[in-house]
């Protein structure tokens, strides 16, 4: 038996899933974080900076293109957000949506799966430009300069989960084909 031949019975559950299953999973991770975040997140007196969960899936889905059904997620987790956090309805379904446009349009226009340097700056740069979204629609909602240290160590929290947890946000489009169809 040659070196090929085993790789290809050593395929993953993962490697074989489609979209749909890829989805679903990535959206109950989202779902499990985004409730047990709903609890007080503290460790022996520690502020734990919570993860924006959301994020992950509007950065990982959006490499594979837009399609309707992550979009339907996105506002949904975006709708929740806002509930818990007391944002004005709408705020984080927009920002999930613009972080997953924007991640559509990085995947489109370069070969990210391919590019390990766009594979490492562009969910930095999206993550950047969400922080300052929910940042700037903090502080305007509340009509003064919110504290943007816990906002960050927030977004560092949620960069840093999801470099390690990127592939779990990957709906499996290779490298080529077209975007969408999800």
């Amino acid at each position: 038996m040659n070196t090929s031949s085993l790789k290809r019975k050593r395929k993953t559950l993962w490697s074989q899933a489609g979209p749909t299953p890829r989805l679903i999973f990535g959206a109950a991770i989202i779902a499990i974080v985004g409730v047990l975040g709903m609890t007080p997140k503290a460790l022996f007196g520690i502020p734990l900076a919570w993860p924006f969960a959301a994020l992950w899936g509007a950065i990982g889905w959006g490499r594979a293109g837009l399609s309707l059904r992550p979009m339907m997620l996105l506002v949904i987790f975006g709708l929740m957000q806002d509930i818990v956090s007391n944002a004005p309805l709408g705020c984080f379904a927009m920002i999930n949506l613009l972080i997953y446009g924007m991640s559509a349009g990085i995947a489109d226009q370069t070969d990210g799966m391919r590019d390990p340097l766009v594979a490492v700056v562009g969910p930095v740069v999206l993550l950047v430009v969400a922080f300052l979204l929910v940042w700037g629609f903090a502080s305007i909602t509340s009509e003064h300069l919110v504290r943007s240290w816990p906002l960050l160590a927030s977004f560092i929290t949620t960069g840093l989960v999801y470099a390690f947890a990127a592939r779990m946000y990957d709906l499996g489009r290779r490298p080529g084909e077209s975007p969408g169809g999800s």
